[in-house]
């Protein structure tokens, strides 16, 4: 199985769908990016 890391991405488009789960204030402001830094 090919992996991420080693797939030749040159030329071609990705969809890449992430979910941080990461707590946000009343305006949907980030307030802690720790999993996203990590």
């Amino acid at each position: 199985m090919v992996t991420i890391d080693k797939f030749n991405f040159a030329g071609k488009k990705a969809f890449v769908r992430v979910d941080f789960n990461v707590p946000l204030d009343a305006d949907f402001n980030i307030t802690d990016d720790t999993r996203i830094r990590a």
